[in-house]
């Protein structure tokens, strides 16, 4: 929101913030999603070549980030993610060792927010997949409509929705808000990182009643919004 936080307090009524531009907020609740900064100044990368004052590593495929360097984690720039380090580390040993092995691909990158919903995303966005040119068709179910969602009653609130390369007919992104969304997102990502053509998906079949199905009335939705826009 580009607002600067000066200060804050707690008291019996909340939270408060003290904002430098703006009107102080007082809130139940503070949510703190801070990150760190890659500080790369004492690690004297500058005697093989490299920059000590970049914000991140450029590295290839293979996690090299030069000759006899490798580098994963957040200092690689791909995202500050636990599963993103622990899958370069695994690249970067197998190319050390020597041993075969297929490069790093991050089209498929699965991200959650534990929060209540959790929110999961992996791919590509709506609006990152018409940045790149690609003809987006997208499909919106609500976990609420769905059997496992009244079952779940309160708290039932979540998405599932599907970012659709129309012209390849592959999913290229989706997102999964709710109760489980992580989980939710599993199957998804399966889909995004194996390229499974969403005719594929269609013909699945999806457990009864698990927040799974909602995939399958967002393909219905897919479908529908599909038939519009011919229509």
């Amino acid at each position: 929101t580009g607002a600067t936080v000066d200060r804050i307090s707690h008291d019996e009524d909340g939270f408060h913030l003290s904002l430098e531009d703006s009107d102080p907020i007082t809130a139940e609740q503070l949510l703190v999603a801070s990150g760190r900064r890659v500080d790369l100044a004492d690690l004297g990368i500058d005697t093989v070549g490299l920059d000590p004052a970049a914000r991140s590593l450029t590295v290839d495929d293979r996690m090299r980030a030069g000759e006899g360097l490798w580098a994963v984690g957040d200092v690689t720039g791909h995202g500050a993610f636990t599963h993103i380090a622990t899958y370069q580390a695994t690249i970067a040993v197998r190319d050390i060792l020597g041993t075969p092995g297929p490069g790093a691909e991050y089209d498929a990158v699965p991200r959650v927010t534990f929060t209540d919903p959790e929110i999961g995303a992996v791919g590509l966005t709506e609006a990152q997949a018409r940045e790149r040119g690609l003809a987006v068709r997208t499909g919106l179910a609500q976990v609420p409509s769905s059997a496992r969602g009244w079952i779940h009653k309160a708290g039932n609130d979540g998405l599932i929705k599907l970012v659709v390369d129309a012209d390849t007919g592959l999913l290229v992104g989706a997102t999964s808000a709710g109760p489980t969304g992580g989980e939710v997102l599993g199957a998804l990502a399966v889909a995004v990182h194996g390229r499974v053509p969403v005719e594929r998906l269609r013909h699945m079949i999806y457990a009864y009643p698990t927040f799974h199905r909602g995939i399958e009335d967002a393909l219905r939705d897919l479908d529908a919004r599909a038939g519009s826009e011919s229509g």
